[in-house]
């Protein structure tokens, strides 16, 4: 599949040149037209990681409303300033009409790359020199490599503000030795993750209820999963592959960016090894995970066929009021009770206070009711008492 390269281009009499982007075509240029300096550098400002490279005519007005007659040379300088000032690493060039600018040193001096309008030779040439510089320019390369994560990463799925953060990413895993392992550093993997579950939600792939909930992103993971308390999936949302890859990519991500470190220790570990390949290994998990999911979400925007892949669990009847009997077989130094039920099927944590207040000791046999912590993972003790 040929590359295409999108190019901005501001002339005030684009409308009058539909020949001009029949030969765009034939090189694989698809050019985003504007009449003025207002109007083109708006767009390339709103839009940056959307172009390649940029096309001016010589003379255009300041404002895509202004009349005819008040266009001006001085306005094509003022654009090639404002365009450095955005991106540096984007070429410019000039196609113009203007027998007296394409003839003018001064201008070639401000200008290096000028063409004349309406000769094909040199349209040809223009053509072919847009390319090289867009095939050389290296974000456009990145692009071109990784062209289903970058495109994730726009407002039609998980929101242009994640492009640079992406870029970013993909940056490091081209140059691993430029890898700089911060406490900050996985920050910007997880807010992708969030972005996804957030897209998911938007199409109906995850429930309201769970986005909404305090413990959301782990509460996602665990929907998606299909291990959620309240939710049952009646077919699989996602592939395998992708749940698990997710689920890998929060183990390391909630560790390392919450500083928590209680687990994994995943800031320290990182900060201490002498490469990078944890991070790199998650960086790659996440490049994965984008990759599969824009086909999917291509695939799969109807909200209304997704809603109808899970439900809610039906109630059932109060087993988190029942009562458990067994014994605290464990007292630790730090004072967290061990309950072990009658049957011996489970070992449940007491916490130091309840402990405390209860008075009870080591082989004490007493009944407990469990209640789900709030991200369903785990049954906490919500009461205890002597078993007598």
């Amino acid at each position: 599949m040929s590359k295409e390269y999108n190019v901005l281009w501001i002339d005030d009499q684009h409308e009058s040149l539909p020949a001009l982007h029949k030969t765009a075509i034939d090189f694989n240029i698809k050019l985003c037209p504007y009449k003025s300096m207002n109007g083109g550098c708006g767009e390339l400002k709103s839009n940056m990681e959307k172009y390649d490279a940029v096309l001016l005519d010589a003379k255009f007005f300041e404002n895509e409303t202004d009349e005819p007659g008040t266009e001006d040379t001085k306005w094509v300088h003022q654009t090639k300033d404002r365009i450095r000032d955005l991106d540096k690493t984007l070429s410019y060039f000039v196609l113009t009409g203007q027998a007296k600018t394409y003839a003018s040193p001064e201008f070639h001096n401000a200008f290096p790359n000028v063409f004349n309008k309406g000769v094909d030779e040199d349209e040809d040439t223009l053509f072919n020199m847009l390319v090289k510089a867009c095939q050389n320019r290296t974000l456009t390369k990145l692009k071109h490599k990784y062209p289903n994560q970058f495109e994730m990463c726009t407002d039609a799925y998980l929101g242009k503000k994640h492009f640079d953060r992406l870029h970013n990413l993909i940056l490091e895993i081209e140059n691993p030795s430029t890898i700089k392992i911060a406490q900050d550093s996985l920050t910007g993997i997880r807010k992708i993750i969030e972005a996804i579950f957030a897209k998911l939600n938007e199409i109906g792939c995850i429930p309201d209820d769970i986005i909404q909930d305090k413990g959301w992103i782990n509460g996602s993971s665990i929907f998606l999963s299909d291990k959620h308390r309240d939710y049952i999936l009646k077919e699989k949302i996602l592939h395998p592959v992708i749940v698990f890859n997710i689920h890998k990519i929060l183990t390391i991500t909630q560790d390392g960016s919450h500083n928590e470190g209680s687990n994994l220790g995943i800031d320290a570990y990182m900060a201490s090894n002498s490469n990078t390949f944890l991070y790199q290994s998650t960086v790659l998990l996440l490049l994965d995970t984008l990759h599969w999911l824009k086909p999917f979400i291509d695939n799969n925007s109807v909200k209304a066929k997704n809603v109808i892949k899970w439900e809610h669990k039906q109630p059932e009847t109060n087993i988190s009021d029942a009562w458990i009997s067994g014994k605290i077989i464990r007292i630790a130094d730090n004072g967290w009770g061990t309950f072990q039920s009658i049957c011996k099927s489970q070992q449940i944590s007491i916490p130091p206070k309840m402990v405390s207040s209860s008075g009870m000791g080591i082989n004490d046999n007493v009944k407990i009711v469990l209640e789900p912590s709030p991200d369903g993972t785990k049954m906490h003790v919500r009461e205890i008492k002597l078993d007598i």
